[in-house]
Order: structure tokens, then sequence, then C-alpha cells
């Protein structure tokens, strides 16, 4: 009989990781929509009943309004502890968690020294130092349930080995008999080359100097000597990784520097580097690329100059992998000019299928959305999109903040003739013409806005759908299973006082409030749960993570909340 249950229990868990999804990085996959399609535990009947599941509290130092980044979910990897669902993410302080998603404890931890010979500055309220970019790895949140897969078989070239240095509570030390990640036979693999089972390898993480780590999932250690790759002390929005390829984007000049998008191809043994200047405030958004099924790069400009596009004017571009410009569209709109030194609002595109082909949604600061053609992004005349919206979002006058932010969401409801779905985090009011039905009246703070794609004269347009309830500068939402997850920040949307005169880190913290996680319905727009006064201060620039039964978010005191089903955790309960 023992040896019976023992069987069985083998079995739940093998199916239980056979079919464990991954949240790879902001917004879930590199095409940033924000759909966890594999998970299907929540539901329009349930939401009401989610729960406080733990909230584990990281040793790190907030800087400026910077804490804990995006969480990244490693739905199953096979460590030296066993089988383990990873929760993963990093701090400000230039540190970088791994937790054990069931029991909220501590995998593993490790810390980046600034080799930069370039001081850091003082934190501010927009350049906050330290590590400001998401944790990234290669993946979909839209690829569903994955089989087991293990630390990565192959080292980099020149990778030291698998152990590192600052590793969580009964980890092996570097140089003490660490059991290496399971090292494959024969040659080395580039960093970022499926693991075993086809799992991914390594997670990418950029220190405050500017260097790339790829660090082995099993155990943080790096595979390889750290890569110069963006300007030391920058503001790096989320990494996005695709087929071998690292990208990252910089924002408002931090550290003085010139903002750019840089990539860096590791999908062979030697590593390609491409960067391009943008003359101006950066990609927009927290996600700073979206990446197409067919590898090009999206990137959405609010104001600068470029070789191929001229002067951007909240412009799209289409770039190769290397960040050679291939396609843009500016907005006809005038706009007024972005403040060199306070954030504009803006939003990194999303990309997805559409009959076949993949469209793009961008939003600009006249308050419209564009829907874009990848096959000719804005024409002939590079002024022309395939529909726009309009306007949603109110001007953003005195540096109100008002405006699209962070990253869209979309999902298509293959249940209801394979619907599209567009999601659009707006801080500040609605635009007064805009034509959205607001579920629980005024929005004056922020609310969520969704649309539908419909087909009208044989081209897509987004037609409004509805506006959610009253939300404090919202962060990015994620989809699953027709349901919105949305995360009231808590921040003051405001920039800048209205003469301009940037906020003091203090004055933006007393303006803020507390982050309430909230569950929409996708459809309608009906609150169908809140966490309340559950937190106890607001988050700042990250957003949520959904896998595997769970919903993650942090907060600016360092702690990341796990909310889910208590009955479904008896690892917590001990029932």
């Amino acid at each position: 009989m023992r040896k019976f249950s023992l069987m069985a229990l083998s079995a739940s868990v093998a199916c239980a990781v056979i079919w464990a999804a991954d949240w790879p990085g902001q917004s879930g996959n590199p095409q940033r929509d924000g759909w966890a399609k594999a998970e299907k535990a929540f539901t329009k009947e349930n939401a009401g009943k989610i729960e406080f599941l733990y909230k584990y509290k990281a040793e790190n130092q907030a800087k400026g309004l910077s804490a804990l980044g995006s969480p990244v979910i490693n739905g199953m990897l096979i460590t030296y502890l066993g089988f383990k669902e990873m929760l993963v993410f990093g701090g400000s302080s230039d540190n970088v968690y791994s937790v054990d998603a069931d029991l909220a404890r501590l995998i593993w931890k490790v810390h980046f020294d600034n080799k930069s010979d370039k001081a850091a500055p003082a934190p501010t309220a927009v350049c906050p130092g330290g590590m400001t970019a998401a944790i990234a790895m290669p993946g979909s949140s839209t690829a569903g349930g994955r089989g087991p897969g293990g630390g990565g078989r192959g080292r980099g070239p020149g990778a030291p080995g698998a152990a590192g240095p600052g590793r969580g509570p009964g980890a092996p030390a570097a140089g003490r008999g660490a059991a290496p990640a399971f090292p494959a036979p024969g040659a080395p693999q580039p960093l970022f080359a499926a693991g075993n089972f086809g799992r991914a390898a390594n997670f990418a993480a950029i220190g405050s100097d500017g260097n790339l780590h790829a660090l082995n999932s099993s155990t943080g250690g790096d595979r390889a000597t750290p890569i110069k790759f963006v300007p030391p002390n920058s503001k790096v929005s989320g990494l996005n990784v695709n087929d071998g390829v690292v990208y990252a984007a910089t924002q408002d000049s931090c550290g003085g520097n010139a903002n750019g998008i840089y990539a860096l191809d590791l999908s062979t043994l030697e590593p390609k580097a491409s960067s391009m200047e943008l003359n101006g405030g950066g990609a927009a958004g927290s996600g700073g690329t979206a990446v197409g099924t067919d590898g090009t790069v999206y990137a959405q400009i609010p104001d600068g100059t470029g070789e191929v596009a001229g002067k951007y004017n909240d412009t799209v571009i289409a770039m190769s992998k290397d960040l050679k410009v291939k396609d843009y569209f500016t907005p006809s709109s005038t706009v007024s000019a972005v403040t060199k030194g306070i954030p504009a609002p803006g939003a990194t595109p999303v990309v997805f299928s559409w009959k076949g082909s993949d469209v793009i949604v961008a939003g600009g600061r006249d308050g419209r959305l564009y829907l874009l053609d990848s096959k000719s992004l804005g024409g002939a005349d590079h002024h022309t999109p395939l529909s726009m919206t309009e306007p949603v979002a109110s001007p953003d006058t005195k540096f109100a903040g008002n405006g699209f932010w962070g990253t869209f969401a979309s999902w298509e409801d293959t249940d209801n003739g394979n619907a599209r779905w567009v999601y659009a985090s707006l801080w500040g009011p609605a635009a007064g013409s805009a034509k959205l039905g607001a579920t629980n009246g005024n929005a004056p703070n922020g609310s969520i806005v969704a649309f539908k794609v419909e087909e009208q004269g044989g081209k897509p347009v987004l037609t409004p759908a509805w506006s959610s309830r009253d939300m404090q500068a919202p962060a990015p939402v994620v989809t699953a299973n027709g349901l919105v997850f949305a995360l009231s920040s808590g921040e003051s949307a405001r920039q800048a006082k209205e003469n301009g005169t940037p906020y003091t880190v203090a004055e933006k913290q007393k303006m803020a409030g507390r982050a309430v996680l909230y569950v929409l319905d996708g459809a309608t727009g009906k609150e169908l749960y809140s966490s309340g006064n559950m937190t106890a201060t607001f988050s700042h620039g990250t957003g949520i993570a959904v896998a595997n039964r769970r919903i993650y978010f942090t907060t600016h005191d360092n702690l990341m909340y796990a909310l889910g089903f208590l009955a479904e955790q008896p690892q917590l309960t001990g029932k």
C-alpha cells in the first residue's frame, strides 16, 4: 500500500510539473500582450474568493521610488533541491532573488558588484539609479504549460561555473562541491539556447553598471563573464528576450547618458551587439520593446530624431533584430513638446495576430489609440494607420501625467468567435469625447479602458467597450481566462509641479496611497475582487504576474505578494 501511495504521489507531482506555465518577463512575452493563456484556475465565478497566500520580504534597499521589479515565473525547473516553481525578481540594490513559489522560501540570492568607474548620482524621483530593468528569460506566457526543464546544459563562452555568490539557505557554495546544473557533454551552448528538455537555461539581468548577466536559473551563478551592454547608471525598462537576442531600452537620460535601444545577440557563441541612439527622451513604456512573430522589433519614441524617420513625434519604429529601422509611423496630430527631465506619458506597443498578420496597437500623446499594419506601419506617407480611435485620454497639461502608461494587454476569446480584446492603463480622466461605458461612474485618477477589435470596411478597428472603476495610476494589466487583473499602483499620476519643477522623492512618496489589486470581468469591466487594505504602501513601475494558480505583485516596502486560493495550497496551511 505504501509503495502504491508513493507511486500515486509521484504521478500527481509529474502531472503538475508537465503542465507548469511560465511568466518569462514584463507583460509575459516578447509581444508584450499580458496574456496568461494557460491559466484557467481563476474564473468569473470564483474570482471573489481569491485570498492572500503570503508575502515575501526581500532584503533590499529601495532607491528613489524603485524597490522590487516585476515578477518572473519559471514554472518548473529541476534544481539541486528537486522540482521547483521559481518566483524570480530583481531588487533596486543590484540584487536578484529566486524564491520557491510554493513555500515562499529563498532558493538563492545574488548581488551584483558595480564594476563601473563612473560614480552613481544621488537617486531622484525620475532617476532612481540601481537596478531598474525587470528580469527576463526566454519563453512566452501564451505558449501554454510545458514539460520539465533543467537549469541548462551548456555554458556560454568563458563561463566560470554553475555556482555563484550570494546563495540562499542551503544552496551549495562556489568551489565547495557545488552540483552543476546538468552539464551537457560536448561543445558549450549559447547563453540563451534551450536547456534540458527544451527549457530555457538562464535569466537575463542588467546591473546598475550596465553589464548584462546570464544567470544560471538553478543557482544564480553567472554563466559567463558579465557583458557590457548599456551605459552605467541608466534607467532601463523591462528586458526582452527573443530568439536568443536580449533587448533593452533606456529612458529619461539618467546618469547623464543619451537614451537608446540596445540589442545583444547571444544566439551563437560569439555575442553581437547593436545599438541605436534616439536623440531624445527614450522608448516609451515599461516594456521598452515588443517583438513580432517574425522577429521584427517595435518601439515608440515620443521625441528625438532618427536617420530614417526624421523627427520623432510618438513615432513607432519597426526594426530588424540588429536594430536597423525598416519602417515607421508618425501620427499627424500636433502635441506639446516633451520637457527634458520630466517623464512624458507613453506605453510600449503590443503586437498580436489578426487574420494571419501581425498588427500593432500604440497610443499617442494626443489621447488616441492607433492600429498599425506590420506590413506597412503608416502607409506610403508614414502617417496613415489602419485605423485610430477618437481621443480616449485627456490632454496632459501642466505635467498632470494624463495618458497611456506602461504596456497594453490583449487576448483572443476563442469561446466567443475569436473576439480580440485590447486593454490600456489610463492615467488621469478619460477624454470628454470618449465613448466608454464606465461601470462605476467617473474615474478622475485613472482607469482600465477596454476595446474590441472589429472589422469595418475590410480593416480592423478598435471599438470602445468599457472603462473600469477609478484607479490611481494603474499598472499594466494581465488577462487570463476572460478576466483582467489590474493593480491600482497608489502613485500620483503627476510628474512635476505645475511650474515644471520636478518633485523630490519625499514629495512623491507623500502624495502616494496604497496599491490595490482588482480582478475585473474582461467583457464588462465589472469588479469581481479587490484586495482592499492588504498592502501598506504603493507600487512603482512594475507589473503583475499570473501563473499556476497564483497572482504576484510587489510594493515599495520590498514586499512580494502572492494571492490565490488557500484550499489549493496545503503546503502553506498544513491541511
